[in-house]
């Protein structure tokens, strides 16, 4: 075959005839990108450096906010047998306390039973990818029934003089003694991260495999008599007397999208599939009706606690979980579902999508942020980090109006972005607790907006957004507000909040870069003109 050739005359002659053609659409199309950039910069600038206006609508009310948490998993069994008397007094204070995060929500870990000695050189538990703190104990004596069968199981979990409340999980058990004990807790929720091993297909608190629906449908009934009874006598045992009992909140399943099965499996964690997870539900819902009835009590079931609202194209989500629930009766009783915001971290864009989705599909439907933390090694003490909480935070309850906050591990050890406080244990007798920034970034929101507080909407002059603001308002029953302001920009910012004329005092409450910047307080006349540092957040308490 000839092959054709194109010599160097051939191209000038192109060109020669060409060429103005060229240059012309080539100047055409940069002067277009040129005034595209311009443009931009212009819109940028003044976004970036212009006075803001961010206006309150004290009239267009949102949700009524429950309060925020974070999960005493893991860390609290150890730290209460092992701490001293004073760290871990301090840590409660740090956690629940007036001085401290104030928080008003306890999440409690019902654990599945992996601690048990029988399982030490058992797959998963004996492999390297293990976290050995996070094995976990639980309440039902396992030991009497490993050799039982199906049958015989079931009435063992139906029996409640087969648990020992008085010598399991008392180091845990003490630390919440301790939290109800300071008179903040508005709510509990006992979570589970697996049935108990011996209601397994594996027989173990992960899955043999990946994906796994882990849980025998014939233990369905059985996994509800187990969480019921342990609910109810750790109630009876360590609420009894108080002034403010808490509402209890039964949660059974976490994060059923995950595959917790198979190699890699580092924790307690069991698969649902969306169809096995709504029939279990309808199993369970039936079974709380009836104990509550049955015993005058009023405990309720936080429902899915996924672990994200993300969508994955060709994948099991959320929706699928969502489609499989809304079937069943029970699915008209359910205020709010629960969710974590991991995988979604600041973006607004999965928030938008989720959220226009529930409007369109199950309007109506709220939702509790249950989890998240900032998935990450080391701990980062930067404001960047904090801010990143602080954000995450704030499009929740603005973008997906969610009812409460929790945050994950309320105590860490770990060299790991996963706690507000953290304690190290250096085995010789000395023991220390430090936080970061993302403690006091927590508490602009968790010390100032309480339990029955409203949100109220409020809008900016920034309509890109690229000013770097993130906001949020509240009004409580007294009248006083409470206005949360993220500057995550690197410059400072003058704005004015309007729409709170009526209110003459302000108690300012900020967190910045500085070192020594906690929760820096500052009283006087409120005029709506405010700066806000770069880089800080800053809690606004308006009163009359």
């Amino acid at each position: 075959m000839r092959k054709s050739t194109i010599s160097k005359e051939d191209v000038k002659t192109f060109f020669r005839n060409n060429g103005k053609k060229i240059a012309l659409k080539t100047g055409l199309t940069l002067l277009v990108l040129f005034m595209i950039t311009a443009i931009c910069l212009s819109i940028y600038s003044i976004a970036a450096y212009s006075d803001l206006r961010i206006t309150v609508d004290l009239s267009d009310e949102k949700q009524t906010v429950q309060g925020f948490g974070a999960s005493m998993a893991w860390t609290f069994q150890r730290m209460g047998l092992d701490a001293t008397d004073e760290v871990k007094e301090q840590a409660i204070e740090m956690l629940y306390g007036d001085s401290g995060l104030r928080l008003n929500i306890a999440r409690f870990n019902i654990g599945g039973g992996s601690l048990d000695s029988n399982l030490d050189n058992v797959p998963p538990y004996n492999n390297g990818w293990f976290d050995k703190d996070r094995r976990a104990e639980s309440f039902f004596k396992a030991e009497g029934f490993l050799d039982a069968d199906d049958e015989e199981l079931k009435a063992a979990f139906a029996d409640e003089s087969n648990y020992d409340f008085d010598t399991r999980d008392q180091g845990a058990l003490g630390m919440l003694d301790m939290a109800l004990a300071t008179g903040g807790i508005d709510k509990i929720v006992f979570f589970a991260n697996s049935p108990h091993y011996l209601m397994t297909v594996s027989g173990t608190c992960t899955g043999a495999e990946v994906q796994q629906n882990n849980l025998k449908e014939e233990f369905y009934e059985a996994y509800c008599d187990y969480l019921l009874i342990i609910v109810d006598n750790l109630v009876k045992r360590h609420l009894a007397g108080l002034e403010k009992v808490p509402e209890i909140v039964i949660s059974p399943v976490n994060e059923p999208q995950w595959d917790w099965g198979g190699e890699g499996s580092s924790q307690e964690g069991c698969h649902f599939d969306p169809e096995p997870l709504a029939a279990f539900y309808d199993v369970f819902f039936d079974k709380l009706e009836q104990f509550n009835a049955e015993n005058g009590t009023d405990y309720k079931c936080d429902v899915l606690e996924s672990g994200n609202y993300k969508f994955y194209p060709g994948r099991v989500d959320i929706k699928d979980y969502l489609k499989a629930i809304s079937k069943y009766d029970y699915f008209d009783d359910i205020e709010y579902i629960s969710a974590h915001s991991y995988g979604a971290d600041d973006s607004k864009t999965h928030r938008d999508r989720y959220q226009n989705y529930i409007d369109d599909k199950y309007s109506g439907l709220g939702i509790s942020i249950t989890e998240y933390c900032e998935m990450e090694g080391g701990r980062y003490d930067t404001i960047e980090s904090g801010l990143l909480l602080g954000n995450v935070i704030s499009r929740d309850m603005t973008m997906l109006s969610a009812v409460d906050w929790n945050w994950w591990l309320a105590i860490s050890p770990c060299d790991y972005n996963d706690g507000l406080v953290y304690w190290d244990d250096y085995g010789d007798g000395n023991q220390k607790l430090s936080v970061l920034k993302r403690y006091y970034v927590m508490g602009q929101f968790s010390r100032y907006i309480d339990k029955g507080d409203v949100r109220v909407n409020a809008t900016c002059s920034d309509l890109t957004g690229w000013a770097g603001l993130d906001y949020s308002a509240y009004k409580k029953a007294d009248g006083t507000v409470v206005v949360v302001v993220i500057n995550n920009s690197k410059r400072d910012k003058n704005v004015t909040i309007g729409g709170l004329s009526d209110y003459g005092n302000v108690t300012t409450v900020r967190t910045t870069s500085a070192a020594q910047s906690g929760w820096d307080e500052t009283a006087g006349e409120w005029t709506g003109r405010v700066s806000l540092p770069a880089q800080s957040i800053t809690t606004y308490i308006l009163s009359k």
